[in-house]
């Protein structure tokens, strides 16, 4: 199949870049511009970052099934102690009352306390489901790299726009210098009239605030690309034409298996029957081991171990927990959940379609784009040939001006329509490769490598 211009840096994505510098100004081919933005993007590693939030997310859920050890410390001081009322009868003292006072001043203690999950079905549910959002996240990570490699494309393709734009308004330019310089001398001889000299100046004005617009245009996407790499806007660079084994040829085929959005919600439907299966683990009982250790000391004065009397404590116990009735709250979280899950495959059969539809769209496009752009390439070199004949009459004396002023306008929309069909089909093969698939599996297929 033919191989078209488009450079997408997923064949050599991964490893550092080396960037020739010449006189400070950063020339780079496209690859090289997608690994350093792959590296230093700043909303791709905010999802490399989410990636890693989730790692510590499952070794935090992982922490539940091992045992728990807390310990404590305390003290008192009993600076006024309260008394209890007694019968009188129990100290000889029959028919009254007498307050006592009970216990020490001061009290202090230490206590450990072990705990752990013998048999929860929720941890374990919960572990699962955690190690498969990681699956998830990775995806999410994966479809922002792919954006940013699909927009920094995108911007390229703009680029060479940019360029083309202002390589052909310049030879209008100098075309139009060349015969102003001819057509002024002209007027010194008196063939030429002083309205066609000053017709040429007006359209050369009109030229150079062409091309001044196209470097404004340029300049501006070439901000855009920097911004994606996130390097200095001050920093002049240049972007290289891709060398031939750098170009990727269009597959053809529509593979949905690689579609990441298809990937996403596959991952989402088994992060819910997860969910389901967690809430469901909810009928089922529960057993917790925990043991506990302590010892308090009583005394009337600190720091006097003939005063001082510890005592010792401690217990371990098996709790069972069985659910008994809930007035049917999980049965309802269970149903709600279930919804959750068809409304997910009632969405991953629209995007299916959805993609089958771009796919179609995009291959359309391209199509018909292709076919313009032949067009339009063929047709702008009939209006160079009929301009150059024109101008050719026109400094033999053969025609007036205006036949060349017509047979330049003629040119400049010519040129017109040939950059709007370059710009149409080379965005109609960047949507195409990523509507089949394609990039996404370019990208894949080059990280398996590394």
């Amino acid at each position: 199949m033919k191989k078209y211009w488009l450079t997408l840096a997923a064949v050599t994505l991964f490893g550092s870049a080396s960037f020739a510098q010449q006189k400070d100004t950063l020339r780079l081919s496209l690859t090289e511009a997608i690994r350093y933005a792959v590296k230093n993007n700043p909303q791709l590693k905010s999802a490399q970052l989410d990636e890693t939030t989730n790692r510590y997310k499952i070794k935090e859920i992982k922490s539940s099934a091992f045992p728990q050890i807390t310990g404590s410390a305390g003290g008192t001081d009993n600076y006024k102690q309260a008394s209890q009322l007694l019968p009188g009868d129990l100290m000889g003292q029959p028919g009254t009352t007498i307050p006592v006072k009970f216990g020490t001043r001061y009290v202090y203690n230490g206590t450990v306390q072990l705990s752990q999950n013998i048999y929860n079905p929720s941890i374990i549910t919960g572990l699962k489901a955690a190690k498969e959002s990681q699956g998830l996240y990775e995806l999410q990570t994966f479809q922002s790299k792919e954006d940013l490699i699909y927009n920094m494309a995108s911007l390229y393709i703009q680029i060479q726009l940019a360029e083309k734009q202002k390589e052909l308004y310049a030879g209008n330019i100098d075309r139009t210098e060349k015969l102003l310089d001819i057509t002024s001398l002209q007027l010194k001889e008196g063939i030429a009239k002083k309205v066609d000299v000053e017709q040429l100046k007006v359209n050369l004005t009109n030229m150079r605030t062409q091309l001044s617009n196209a470097e404004n245009d340029y300049e501006k996407v070439i901000d855009n690309f920097k911004l994606l790499m996130n390097i200095d806007l001050n920093q002049p660079i240049v972007i290289t034409a891709p060398g031939e084994s750098e170009k990727i040829a269009l597959s053809g085929q529509l593979n949905l298996a690689a579609n990441t959005d298809l990937n996403i919600i596959d991952k989402q439907i088994r992060l819910q029957k997860l969910n389901t299966k967690n809430i469901q683990s909810g009928y089922k009982p529960t057993l917790t081991f925990s043991a506990n250790y302590g010892r308090q000391w009583q005394t009337e004065k600190l720091f006097d171990n003939n005063a001082t009397t510890g005592i010792t404590s401690g217990y371990y116990s098996l709790n069972l927990s069985i659910p008994i009735f809930d007035s049917f709250k999980k049965r309802n979280q269970v149903a709600q959940s279930k919804i959750a899950m068809k409304q997910l495959e009632l969405s991953k059969a629209y995007t299916e379609k959805n993609i089958e539809t771009q796919y179609r769209t995009a291959t359309n496009n391209l199509n018909q784009n292709q076919k313009v752009f032949e067009a339009q390439t063929q047709n702008m070199k009939l209006a160079e040939d009929l301009y150059n004949v024109a101008k050719l009459s026109y400094t033999e004396g053969v025609s007036d001006l205006s036949e060349l002023i017509n047979a330049e306008n003629s040119l400049r929309e010519a040129q017109s329509q040939f950059l709007t069909a370059m710009l149409q089909t080379h965005l109609a093969e960047l949507e195409t490769m990523k509507a089949s698939g394609q990039l996404s599996q370019l990208i894949k297929d080059m990280s398996n490598k590394n």
